[in-house]
């Protein structure tokens, strides 16, 4: 799985192991750098009454220096694989501050543990839904108890979408998604779901028969779209099961995921292309609350963040970096 250049790591999470591990052994495979990230929430206005020690400036410089040495412990662990090692602390935000860091050095991967099973059952948190909107690169959310390879990975792809945007996607997911299942020896299951707008209205102004007939020719079209999009090295394996399903595309997604027991998912988040101020896709938001599995979000060719390059606070140390 050799695409990757720059992959940054965020570690401002309770069990950042579980990425630095994967995102260290990515970029051995990829001969790629790595960075490791971390951010420091501003001083809450709350907390005023601490100024009479220090400036809230003041306070937020020395968590910041706190937490990089706490980044140089996690790179150490991996430092002597021989890897471009870099660490990066910033104040703010952390959803907006990674996406400037990801615009500023052009990192073309993010990986993050996901934030652990909320009481409501939830896997991803705020962090990671800002994220999913505001990132312009892939965004790899890694379930915290996984441990290893991947089993049983589910790339998820819009087949009813005849817009070049749409089928550039769908490729990027599928060769994604095919060259982890290689890498992990797991097996790639694809989804793929189809329905005819309006179904039931158009049944009773227009009868079943009629119906049944636009319905028929749409299926032959999602067919034939599906055909197409599944060439080589798709069409040669004997290891990918495809799931085309009738239905809606969240339901349907949701549906084989639960049934295979996915451990990754893989699909894209946003719905719209060409402008600034992506909204995440309306099959992406109604999936990704259910998700129990680690996902792997990807954005199309042309995506613009709505985070605009600016300045970002990085915290610097005087002193050399053992590790680069």
């Amino acid at each position: 799985m050799q695409r990757f250049r720059h992959i940054l790591v965020y570690a401002g999470t309770d069990q950042p192991e579980v990425a630095v591990t994967r995102a260290a052994q990515l970029a051995l495979e990829n001969k790629a750098s790595l960075t490791l990230m971390d951010v420091v929430k501003p001083i809450p206005k709350s907390l005023g009454m601490m100024t009479d020690v220090a400036k809230p400036e003041e306070l937020e410089k020395l968590v910041a220096a706190d937490r990089r040495r706490r980044l140089l412990d996690l790179a150490s662990d991996v430092s002597d694989t021989g890897l471009q090692l870099d660490v990066a602390v910033a104040i703010g935000d952390p959803a907006t501050e990674i996406a400037r860091q990801v615009i500023r050095d052009g990192h073309d991967l993010l990986v993050k543990t996901a934030d652990g099973f909320s009481p409501a059952g939830r896997l991803f948190g705020s962090v990671a839904k800002s994220l999913l909107r505001l990132c312009p690169c892939p965004v790899w959310l890694l379930k915290p108890q996984i441990h290893g390879q991947f089993d049983r990975v589910l790339a998820a792809i819009d087949v009813e979408s005849d817009d070049k945007n749409h089928g550039d996607l769908n490729r990027k997911i599928l060769e994604l998604a095919y060259s982890i299942a290689q890498r992990d020896n797991a097996k790639l299951h694809i989804v793929a779901a189809w329905q005819l707008w309006m179904e039931e209205s158009m049944r009773r102004h227009a009868g079943n028969a009629e119906v049944d007939s636009i319905r028929k020719d749409h299926e032959a079209k999602v067919r034939k779209a599906l055909d197409e999009l599944l060439q080589a090295p798709f069409s040669q394996a004997d290891d990918i099961q495809l799931h085309l399903r009738h239905g809606s595309a969240a339901s349907v997604i949701r549906s084989v995921a639960d049934e295979i027991e996915a451990d990754l998912l893989v699909m894209g988040t946003v719905c719209r292309t060409g402008v600034a101020g992506f909204l995440i896709g309306n099959t992406a938001e109604t999936v990704i609350p259910d998700v129990t599995c680690s996902l792997l979000a990807l954005k199309p060719d042309g995506f613009v963040s709505p985070v605009q390059m600016a300045s970002v606070v990085l915290v610097e140390d005087d002193e050399p970096l053992p590790l680069l």
